[in-house]
């Protein structure tokens, strides 16, 4: 069991690594991956797009250069974390939320994003049942979710923090989410982590 799994330990955790994420993500998180991960939303201005796990705002970034500051609605656990994304986009709307009881209506957004959040949930079925229930009819669903570093050092630390699920459960998990037209990507920031995040995304009937 990862130390994260728990939702309670995933807030602690945050609370003290948020003083230096920021620094430690684009180890992990490129710009091209997120640039990857939105593309995959097929989102355009004006749509109304959900961000569920938005921490600092590193993914919020792009979706606002897509949709604008006002058409995001960004989901965090975490105050600490959400704080300094609170701070960059004055004009999206911060929710202080679970990704496995989402706040909303059916039928709310034009799309629904999380990257780097589902290896932290629970009951990762729930959360994108959840997501795919406030997503229009025809809008897409996209998952970014971490692979076991390749670099011995790295995965013995990463596996000490979060889970990682294979490409073959996360379809599994879109599919009994009720998602289809499946699309999945396996890249990675550096050449030495091969296959260090798997991205998939799926439409909602």
């Amino acid at each position: 069991m990862g130390v994260l799994e728990d939702k309670r330990r995933a807030r602690f955790f945050y609370k003290y690594f948020s003083k230096i994420y920021d620094y430690v993500n684009p180890i992990f998180y490129s710009l091209e991956m997120r640039k990857k991960v939105v593309d995959l939303a097929e989102i355009g201005q004006g749509d109304l797009v959900l961000e569920v796990g938005c921490g600092t705002g590193f993914t919020t970034e792009e979706i606002v250069a897509r949709v604008g500051e006002e058409n995001v609605v960004a989901v965090d656990i975490t105050p600490e974390q959400m704080r300094k994304a609170v701070e960059r986009f004055k004009k999206t709307f911060f929710v202080r939320g679970d990704a496995e009881n989402l706040p909303f209506k059916d039928n709310s957004f034009d799309a629904s994003i999380s990257a780097g959040s589902i290896e932290y949930w629970p009951n990762p079925v729930k959360g994108i049942k959840e997501m795919a229930r406030v997503t229009k009819p025809g809008g897409r669903v996209v998952i970014l979710a971490p692979r076991k570093p390749d670099n011995p050092i790295v995965r013995k630390f990463a596996e000490s923090i979060m889970l990682f699920p294979s490409t073959q459960q996360l379809v599994l998990w879109f599919e009994k989410a009720g998602l289809n037209d499946l699309r999945v990507v396996e890249t990675g920031p550096y050449f030495f982590w091969s296959k260090l995040v798997t991205i998939v995304s799926g439409r909602k009937e």
